[in-house]
């Protein structure tokens, strides 16, 4: 859950250039009136302000940029260099502005402030402008008003920051000249196609289901007139065959019908945003969420050239082959579902047998781009599926909905590296998600549904030709409810009240919700992996079993971010816009919405990563582990917005508008006589007393609320100093201060502790720094060239090793040996040789004489018998010729050894 570290900053308050970034200095003319009458609602459902009922994101960015809508122009700024410019102004306050002329009020609200901290950015409207939407690529802008849609050519950011800061008309086309005019219906939404080339493919959905999908080229003008593809939902839901006509017609039907009440659309999105790590089909499906409460979904929904995803290939072609496979044996499965796989066969197939057009990056980092053609068999014009039945005790049989949202499941990286012999997984998987789609839809009331696709949505065909009797019905799709979540009171909700949805820059399971009365943060993060655990562990236990597992266990997190007040505001049932996430290294995780001219903001704390600690060895490991969290105190309270003042503080009476729109100018004379009592009279005045009424009711609503602010200010202001006071006393206690009270002298004997500490700290460091410093140098050392004592030693060593015959392979002593013709043998192992081959025959000989000794002295017969004396002096001398070449052997066989350990070290 992010903690909101600061509302709205500075450099965005009052008085700054980023506050007017977003004010209306001047209201039109409409807009007082619309003031003066409040909020009316008109019958006809058309020609005012405030009758629009339906979504408004009059807000965009481009990275760091933001597009606004104010009034009937749209405003440009890089909000980073809007905190630049404000904090180098404030650290020098002396440094004036760059300036380019006096400039009137009229000329600033025409051509942007003279400090060029945003541009007006024109373009000839005739409605108020409901959408923003910036391409993927950056260079186009969506504009839609409540009937028409515009597509402007926007200008580099470098182009648009430039001095002087004048104007620019944008270079806009409107698309579609006889398709979205005043007579058609509103506009429900506008989507970039995630698999549109180069970013430049858009979709329109109205209210009366229709979508048209507009594929733009600059080189040809006249790929704005028409569409390359529509198809209207109302004939594709009773369609049977792909030889019926599904364009809409060109005459606006007014008729009544079922199909015209259950298919009106409250908004559209798609199913993925086409990254690598989502499921095959959700890019190309596109989602329905219908006024009355049904849901619906349009798989596969292609430009005629497209740009598919890296993974969408593999995945597809891997599902399609094992069902097609599975489905062989017809009498065991359905024939409908059977003719299903074989058209997803043939789609694939004719995606394979295509020489995509291969489209080189901008620059060396950017990847090649390979364009495909839609293929023609299936058609180009997939079955309608749905509605979807929701499953779940606590939903509404009428629900109002008002936006939808997707969030694709992830992909099946096992089922698609199957064939591969590493088992490391793929990089571009992260591992963190659900394998089916989540579906979240809000209602007008501002209740928020969790809702999950177990089935998944798959590309379907309608039959080539219209078959001769009914086919099987298809298994009916569904959507299992996970919570419902309440994010307004039913006293607050307003009858113009539109909650729409905003997706998250940090997660993909996270989003926002913008309603009249503030934003609020909704996670899923908390039970995704759980689920994605039951899911694939207990799969034969049944939907219901895991759904009460999920449900029984940790819910979704849900904050309320912002909240805003409308009572200071002359227009209360103003709808507001959608906020806007980002994440930049200057601003931070950022929420803002424009709220009645004023920027609302919040800065939000990131996601900290999980450290990683190292340890020397284990003890200091158990030490650290065993150590107790400390209670820390911070002086700085909970986060508060800053004041601003409402705007009945600063905008002028409208009682003088008042007169000269209501008194006729044969009348104004009396306004300067003194009163007469008549009816005329009565009436201006009733009719004033009404405008004073209500400005000075506003104006004692907004100082009732400035008084309520500063008597919770010295509540506030008292936490602090309480907080300031635990926080001395804390650091008295571990300094040392406060041990005069327990000890009872003044010798500073109190700060013993502390000095106990400090000399274990710095005799610790000692420490580390010592042996920080050996270490040092040992690697110092081994980087070093080596002296010539050295490398005379190396060669001693050498020499001797060669001469021993350690160290030789055996390839080169049987070189030696072919090229010599005979078996060479260093000197020192021939004389080692030699020594034991003497040593074994003195020994033999010596025991030969002994032995021949004893027969002589034991014979009878007569033979001459050596004496003894001369016995023992012959075998002394032989007993020291054997200790003496013993002594040899055991000499040359210990200096063998220590020249073999000293050339293999």
């Amino acid at each position: 859950m992010p903690k909101v570290l600061a509302y709205t900053p500075e450099w965005l308050s009052r008085n700054n250039p980023g506050f007017q970034l977003f004010n209306n200095a001047q209201p039109t003319q409409a807009q007082a009136q619309a003031r003066q009458r409040g909020p009316v609602q008109a019958e006809d459902g058309r020609g005012s302000n405030s009758d629009y009922v339906g979504p408004i994101k009059t807000i965009a960015r481009r990275g760091a940029e933001i597009f606004t809508v104010v009034g009937k122009h749209i405003r440009w700024a890089d909000l980073s260099m809007l905190k630049e410019n404000f904090e180098e102004q404030k650290a020098t306050p002396s440094k004036a502005p760059k300036s380019t002329g006096p400039r009137s009020d009229t000329q600033v609200e025409k051509d942007g402030p003279e400090d060029g901290s945003y541009r007006v950015l024109t373009i000839a409207l005739g409605e108020p402008i409901r959408r923003l939407a910036v391409s993927p690529n950056g260079n186009l802008l969506a504009i839609a008003t409540a009937h028409m849609v515009h597509i402007a050519l926007l200008p580099d950011s470098s182009h648009l920051g430039q001095l002087p800061n004048g104007a620019i008309k944008l270079k806009a086309f409107a698309i579609g000249p006889t398709t979205h005019v005043l007579s058609q219906s509103q506009i429900a939404s506008i989507l970039w196609h995630p698999c549109g080339v180069a970013g430049n493919c858009l979709v329109t959905i109205t209210v009366d289901a229709v979508v048209r999908i507009w594929e733009f080229n600059r080189d040809n003008r006249w790929s704005t007139d028409s569409p390359t593809l529509a198809i209207d939902l109302k004939k594709l839901v009773t369609g049977s065959s792909e030889e019926q006509d599904f364009a809409p017609g060109r005459a606006r039907n007014r008729s009544f019908s079922l199909d015209s009440v259950g298919l009106e659309v409250a908004s559209a999105c798609f199913g993925g945003s086409g990254s690598s790590d989502e499921s095959a089909w959700s890019a190309t499906t596109l989602w329905f969420a219908m006024k009355g409460g049904d849901v619906y979904a349009l798989c596969p929904l292609l430009p005629s050239k497209w740009q598919p995803p890296s993974t969408l290939m593999p995945s597809i072609s891997t599902a399609v082959v094992g069902k097609t496979a599975m489905t062989q044996d017809k009498s065991q499965s359905n024939l409908e579902e059977a003719r299903q796989y074989n058209d997803q066969y043939e789609w694939i197939r004719g995606i394979d047998s295509q020489d995509p057009t291969v489209v080189e990056g901008k620059d060396e980092l950017s990847p090649d781009i390979e364009i495909y053609s839609r293929p023609t068999t299936p058609g180009a014009i997939p079955r309608l599926q749905g509605p979807f039945q929701m499953f779940s005790e606590d939903t509404d049989e009428d629900l109002e909905l008002s936006d939808i949202h997707v969030v694709a499941g992830k992909i099946d990286a096992e089922a698609l590296t199957s064939g591969d012999d590493s088992d490391s997984e793929p990089d571009w998987t992260d591992g963190h998600g659900v394998s089916a789609a989540v579906v979240c839809l809000v209602t007008r009331g501002g209740r928020v549904y969790v809702c999950l696709d177990l089935e998944g949505v798959e590309g379907q065909w309608l039959p080539r030709k219209k078959p001769k009797r009914l086919p099987e019905p298809l298994k009916e799709p569904y959507l299992t409810v996970l919570e419902g979540l309440e994010t307004l009171n039913p006293t607050d909700s307003l009858d113009l009240e539109w909650p729409t949805f905003t997706e998250d820059v940090q997660s993909r399971y996270s989003f926002f919700i913008t309603h009249s009365k503030g934003i609020s943060f909704f996670s899923l993060d908390p039970w995704v992996q759980s689920l994605e655990q039951e899911l694939q562990s207990n799969e034969s236990l049944g939907a219901p079993f895991r759904m009460d597992i999920i449900k029984n266990g940790p819910g979704t997190l849900r904050e309320k971010m912002l909240t805003f007040s409308h009572e200071q505001d002359l227009v209360s049932d103003s709808s507001v816009a959608a906020c806007l996430v980002l994440e930049d290294s200057n601003l931070g995780y950022f929420l803002l919405a424009p709220v009645n001219g004023e920027p609302k903001a919040a800065i939000l704390e990131k996601p900290p990563p999980e450290p990683v600690v190292p340890f020397e060895d284990e003890d200091e490991e158990a030490s650290f582990k065993s150590m107790p969290a400390m209670d820390t105190l911070s002086l700085r309270g909970p986060a508060r917005e800053i004041y601003q003042a409402p705007q009945i503080f600063s905008r002028g009476s409208s009682l003088p508008d008042f007169f000269d729109r209501h008194v006729p100018s044969h009348h104004r004379k009396l306004m300067k006589e003194n009163v007469r009592m008549s009816t005329a009279t009565l009436d201006w005045m009733t009719s004033a007393h009404r405008v004073i009424s209500k400005e000075t009711h506003l104006l004692g609503v907004a100082a009732a609320d400035l008084f309520r602010r500063c008597e919770r200010l010295q509540d506030q202001l008292r936490d602090q100093i309480s907080r300031a006071n635990e926080v001395a006393h804390r650091t008295d206690v571990v300094v040392g201060e406060d041990a005069d009270q327990y000890v009872g002298n003044t010798t500073g004997k109190g700060h013993a502790t502390l000095d106990e500490r400090l000399k274990k700290v710095r005799g610790k460091h000692q420490e580390l720094a010592s042996r920080h410093e050996k270490l040092r140098e040992k690697f110092s050392k081994a980087g070093e060239e080596v002296s010539e004592k050295e490398r005379l030693w190396f060669a001693e060593v050498k020499k001797t090793a060669d001469s021993v015959g350690v160290g030789m392979e055996e390839e080169s002593r049987k070189q030696d040996e072919q090229e010599e013709g005979q078996e060479p043998e260093p000197e020192t192992l021939q004389r080692y040789e030699d020594v034991k081959d003497l040593t074994a025959d003195l020994v033999a000989r010596a025991k030969e004489a002994a032995e021949q000794g004893s027969n002589e002295q034991t014979d009878g017969d007569g033979i001459h018998v050596i004496p003894s004396d001369l016995r023992k002096e012959r075998v002394t001398k032989v007993m020291k010729l054997l200790e003496r070449e013993s002594a040899l052997v055991e000499a040359a066989q210990s200096r063998l050894n220590r020249l073999a350990l000293s050339s293999l070290s």
